[in-house]
């Protein structure tokens, strides 16, 4: 699936429910944790970051950022599996399961949200793929190349330790250890926390 067609498809549906009589715009803090599956809402991130966690042990699964709709995984199950926390305060539209349903049987829309559910089902495999290693070494060295493809304002960013501790149950001397044995072997740079150079 291409990005700009995902992209396009999360603007459609996003117009279409802050057109709708049925939604309302949502101001959250930093930090706030949305219970989508509860509140049984669907959400339209129109500006800011949230990270989607696991209920089972805290662990972040993925982060995404506006603009973005959250939310559609959570539609048609019983199982609160997932629940988002502000990295940024956010502004959404939020809209009842039910009318979601509704609009999007209306506008047609149905089509665009499968593409967007696809798109978010592939970053809980990218996020897999990051898990499906046999050493903690491995998991470490794929979370530095995750976070080495990653947009560089956002790289310049993120704290490698904040990332894969946040992702893992996975010590930080265990981290320390594999990232200056990478330092060591000249395969990466770290400044302040920050992967600044990363050679595969």
């Amino acid at each position: 699936m291409f990005q700009k067609e995902i992209e396009n498809a999360v603007v459609l549906v996003g117009d279409e429910m802050k057109k709708s009589d049925n939604a309302w715009l949502s101001l959250r803090k930093k930090r706030q944790r949305i219970d989508l599956k509860t509140d049984g809402h669907i959400l339209f991130l129109e500006k800011g970051t949230v990270s989607v966690y696991r209920v089972e042990n805290d662990l972040v699964t993925v982060s995404i950022s506006a603009p973005a709709i959250l939310g559609l995984p959570q539609m048609r199950t019983e199982v609160a599996g997932h629940y988002l926390r502000c990295d940024t305060d956010c502004e959404m539209w939020a809209m009842s399961v039910q009318n979601a349903d509704l609009l999007y049987t209306a506008k047609n829309l149905w089509k665009q949200a499968f593409d967007i559910l696809t798109h978010h089902l592939q970053r809980y495999f990218q996020r897999e793929a990051l898990q499906s290693h046999r050493t903690i070494r491995e998991q470490i060295i794929e979370h530095v190349k995750y976070i080495w493809a990653m947009d560089p304002g956002v790289r310049e960013k993120t704290s490698v330790y904040t990332f894969i501790l946040a992702r893992n149950h996975i010590s930080r001397s265990a981290i320390h250890k594999v990232l200056q044995e990478l330092v060591n072997d000249g395969k990466i740079i770290m400044n302040r926390g920050k992967l600044s150079l990363f050679i595969y």
